[in-house]
């Protein structure tokens, strides 16, 4: 394979991690003149290709406790939706799917190798601002596309058991796409984390923001938002708080999201949702750090449009755990961006509008193309929550507490002023989720079994953590990150079957902490081409799922069903 060169265009899929090593004439095949990298603009070309086309936003929203289920009265779900929502194995292969997960993202790894290596040949990071920037931009779609890898198909970081718990490999050089025997060798979580450390720490100081759009890539603030949320999961509090104060400053609430405009804006129809999620994504708004776009159904399945929802955040759930519940801050009355609310013959949904639904045409006659969302990655709202989560885990109670009330304070209208004593107290005057016989009663108060060492329950930092995660779960409502939450505090959470009443009827399934099914399943062709899979788990024998006959539908790859 001659690795100067590299095929220039964001189609590209891998069958399998070993594919790079098979299809070597195509490889070497120069389509057009822009793929010898042989000036930092075309390196800087490269990159905006290894940003990764697909998103694991849809089936992470599905997975976790922001979804119930509306079962049989319900007709717009299929296989694909029914497989990720119970925690099983993909077998459909869709846009949204595992398999498009892991090509698209070791996709822009490969090319972010290729950059690395061309970097190099032309004479490295020190002989230009444009290709020192590139290189820092680089390193960190290196270690972004891993991160979001390993935390999707292992286990969560910790200290305990990640030095064992399988990783993914994760490739340094272009020449590794070659290796087949060292690629299937998965590594360890711990193995891969320090990988990626390496590369956020190389990669940041090379940032100088030279881009046109500099929110479509790894900006200077993006990259500390990014370094803010790695360190969290990584459980290096002391470091994510340092690069959130270099993101934050010591007064973040100038730079918070504008809800007040988002709420005024007209909402009557579909085309004016699209408008409002298009400004929910603005790069002109100061909290937005990094933006990108993906080939997905989310920008239909999370929005009140009428597709998947079988599985949905329903009233009922935004009622009694989300935006609209009675909580910290005061009751709902205080909230300022409100949820569009539907609840008429299949469709029981309460939605904010953060994912536009793009369409984009590719033959005007038969009207056939891309379902495209988009999606802002890394906020300054997101990061304040980060950096009160590490605060809480330093011991720093004051500081998390001003961090949280400047964003409460941002999202309500409530003059509460939140105290470590004031926390305590009202999480202490609640219940614990799904503690009755029938694990049906919902509480914003969740079990926490994170595998690092918190408080006792009802210490004032347990119930600190409770409210930082219940205020995280609101900001990242629909966009896929409460997945990993769950993931690393190892919460317990229900599949809910919805009556007709719209509140929960029964449970069809339970993920229990430390359940094999907490990591997606890495996709069969991945695993035909010589990679392990993970452990295998079923539900509980006392649950029991509806037996549905699904429509079968056709296989696509890349371009969508309009």
């Amino acid at each position: 394979m001659k690795i100067k060169n590299i095929i220039y265009k964001s189609g590209l899929m891998f069958a399998s991690m070993a594919l790079l090593a098979s299809c070597s004439d195509e490889l070497d095949t120069l389509p057009d003149n822009r793929t010898t990298l042989d000036t930092p603009e075309k390196v800087a070309g490269l990159l905006v290709t290894a940003y990764p086309d697909r998103t694991p936003t849809l089936i992470n929203e599905w997975m976790s406790d922001n979804t119930d289920y509306m079962g049989p009265r319900n007709s717009m779900g299929d296989r694909e939706g029914d497989q990720m929502f119970f925690w099983e194995e993909d077998t459909e292969g869709g846009n949204d799917s595992p398999e498009h997960i892991w090509m698209i993202y070791y996709e822009g790894i490969y090319k972010a190798n290729e950059a690395l290596n061309a970097i190099q040949e032309l004479g490295g990071a020190a002989s230009n601002a444009s290709l020192r920037n590139s290189e820092g931009e680089a390193l960190l779609l290196r270690a972004y596309n891993h991160f979001v890898l390993v935390n999707e198909f292992g286990r969560a970081y910790n200290s305990k058991t990640s030095q064992t718990d399988p990783g993914i490999f994760y490739a340094t050089t272009v020449a590794d796409f070659s290796e087949t025997t060292a690629q299937a060798n998965r590594g360890t979580v711990a193995e891969d984390y320090a990988k990626m450390a390496a590369d956020i720490e190389a990669g940041i100081p090379l940032i100088n923001d030279s881009y046109k759009v500099p929110k479509y890539h790894f900006n200077k603030k993006a990259a500390y938002a990014f370094a803010t949320r790695f360190y969290l999961y990584y459980e290096k509090w002391d470091k994510a708080k340092e690069y959130a104060d270099k993101l934050l400053g010591s007064s973040p609430g100038a730079s918070l999201r504008d809800y007040r405009t988002l709420q005024a804006m007209p909402l009557s129809n579909s085309s004016q949702a699209v408008k409002i999620a298009e400004a929910y994504c603005n790069v002109e708004a100061e909290c937005n750090l990094l933006i990108q776009t993906s080939v997905s159904y989310a920008g239909m399945a999370l929005a009140p449009w009428g597709l998947y929802k079988r599985y949905a955040l329903t009233n009922y759930l935004s009622q009694t755990e989300l935006t609209e519940s009675e909580n910290i801050w005061g009751s709902a009355s205080g909230l300022i961006w409100k949820p569009f609310t539907i609840n008429q013959g299949e469709v029981d949904c309460a939605m904010t509008m953060k994912l536009p639904r793009e369409v984009e045409i590719l033959n005007k006659t038969t009207g056939s193309g891309y379902l495209r969302t988009l999606n802002v990655d890394f906020t300054i709202d997101e990061a304040l929550l980060n950096r009160a989560e590490a605060e809480i885990m330093l011991g720093q109670d004051d500081a998390a507490c001003a961090d949280m009330t400047t964003w409460m304070q941002n999202y309500f209208n409530t003059s509460v002023t939140l105290t470590p004593a004031g926390v305590k107290a009202f999480f202490d005057a609640l219940p614990y989720a799904y503690d009755d016989a029938e694990k049906l009663v919902p509480s914003i108060k969740k079990h926490l079994s994170p595998r690092f060492t918190i408080g006792a329950e009802g210490s004032v930092q347990e119930s600190l953590l409770q409210c930082v995660l219940d205020l995280r779960r609101i900001e990242t409502v629909l966009q896929g990150l409460r997945w990993f939450d769950i993931k690393r505090y190892n919460i317990e959470i229900p599949r809910r079957l919805i009556g007709a009443d719209g509140k929960p009827l029964r449970n069809l399934d339970w993920l229990k902490k430390d359940d094999p099914r907490q990591v997606v399943q890495i996709p069969q062709s991945i695993r035909e081409a010589g990679v392990m899979g993970n452990p295998k788990a079923v539900a509980p024998s006392q649950y029991t799922k509806p037996d549905y006959t699904y429509t079968p539908r056709p296989k696509y790859a890349g371009q969508a069903r309009l």
